[in-house]
């Protein structure tokens, strides 16, 4: 199982600020699982569930129904290099989101989903803007990520994020669905770190762990989250 992946290729920092930076601050929105954070965790959708800018939230692929597909939003024509670093990634592209971990934040300890290369989902982390004392851990290690890095991060491992620097953190989260491409790119002539443990079991989330997830979906109270509920329960029972 890979636990993370730092990828040699490299983004211009000073592009993605300066498009983030003229993007309307009021259009950033409260992370929705305020169970799983502390301060303020604001997010900005680049590429939604029907291109909805208050479509928020993530979910897998697979519980995707009719009519539910990823989109851009209309925020992403505005975002031409932007564009080009998502289309780095030749893959079908899911949820892409700007997050903005404020100042002070703390993000606790918890795990998104089956969300692992190993399951068909690879999620990325590019840092538009950060400061040396964000410390992001995946099971208690340290992952020192730095502007315009990209890296993949396993995260249906334990993971938690604290911002105790004086500046906010901005990454761009990009979601793909695991193709040859993908396979490719997670590979030693496009890595610079990885921890991989074959040794690693699968990752198995308890009836418990199920159940929490189930609860915390209902509690958005949108259309998706409800169906998607629906879909762990079932699986559950």
């Amino acid at each position: 199982m890979i636990k993370f992946v730092q990828l040699k290729q490299q983004f211009d920092v000073k592009k993605m600020q300066e498009e983030v930076c003229a993007l309307e601050s009021e259009l950033w929105k409260p992370h929705y699982n305020t169970r799983d954070y502390e301060g303020s965790w604001t997010t900005l959708q680049l590429r939604s569930i029907n291109g909805k800018l208050e479509n928020s939230i993530s979910i897998q692929s697979s519980a995707l129904q009719k009519n539910m597909a990823y989109e851009n939003t209309i925020l992403l024509e505005k975002c031409i290099y932007l564009q080009s670093v998502i289309n780095f990634f030749e893959c079908e592209k899911m949820s892409v989101r700007l997050m903005n971990l404020h100042a002070g934040a703390v993000i606790k300890e918890h795990r998104d989903f089956e969300m692992n290369f190993e399951k068909g989902e690879a999620r990325f982390h590019i840092p538009i803007q950060t400061n040396r004392d964000v410390a992001f851990f995946i099971e208690h290690e340290k992952i020192p990520m730095n502007e315009g890095e990209c890296w993949y991060l396993n995260l249906s491992l334990k993971h938690s994020v604290n911002n105790l620097g004086n500046s906010n953190r901005i990454h761009l989260v990009i979601d793909c669905k695991v193709n040859d491409w993908i396979k490719k790119l997670l590979t030693e002539e496009a890595m610079l770190t990885a921890t991989i443990d074959e040794e690693k079991e699968e990752v198995n989330y308890s009836a418990s762990d199920k159940i929490k997830i189930i609860q915390q979906l209902r509690m958005m109270g949108t259309p998706v989250s409800k169906e998607l509920a629906d879909k762990l329960e079932a699986e559950n029972n």
